[in-house]
């Protein structure tokens, strides 16, 4: 580092802070299990929330955003609008075979049964019958995963984006 000199006054630049890395959070199968079988009690709209989260790897923006157009029954496929740079991608829907906490179809099928109708049709929208915002999505989240028994650090809805990513780290990838 060059000192600079000013009116007879040195001054020498302060060193950048170092970023502290923290540890990136995500549940395990079990905290994951107990936490969709807390938002399935919670509600349909819940379960089907949160599922459509941890199967995509989804932010909750991108959660909030999900239109009903986007859900394909007929071929289980969804569209997935991606923020931050990400791309859309078009993605099968997380069927697992003997769990029904992890048929993404039943899920959304439930939720839409008893939906109120909005003028935008997003998937997840308020008792207001407006889209659901973020804000009131991580309230949902936080107040499920104490119900569920998740510590502090998991309860954060960004943490199912890095369950997902976790999972298919570690080869765990929930399959159809």
């Amino acid at each position: 580092m060059t000192p600079s000199v000013a009116r007879n006054i040195i001054t020498i630049p302060k060193a950048r802070a170092k970023r502290v890395r923290t540890r990136i959070s995500y549940m395990n199968d079990e905290q994951l299990e107990r936490f969709l079988t807390a938002a399935k009690e919670y509600g349909p709209r819940e379960h089907a929330m949160f599922l459509f989260a941890v199967s995509h790897g989804a932010r909750i923006s991108e959660v909030c955003n999900l239109r009903i157009a986007d859900i394909d029954f007929k071929n289980e496929q969804i569209h997935i609008a991606r923020l931050k740079g990400s791309l859309d991608s078009t993605q099968s829907l997380l069927r697992v075979k003997g769990n029904a906490l992890f048929n993404e179809a039943a899920a959304f099928k439930e939720w839409l049964a008893v939906r109120e109708p909005d003028a935008d049709n997003f998937v997840f929208n308020s008792q207001k019958a407006t889209r659901l915002d973020r804000v009131s999505a991580y309230r949902l989240f936080k107040k499920i995963a104490k119900r569920a028994g998740l510590p502090e650090t998991l309860q954060n809805p960004h943490t199912l984006k890095h369950t997902a990513a976790m999972r298919l780290v570690h080869g765990a990838q929930m399959r159809s």
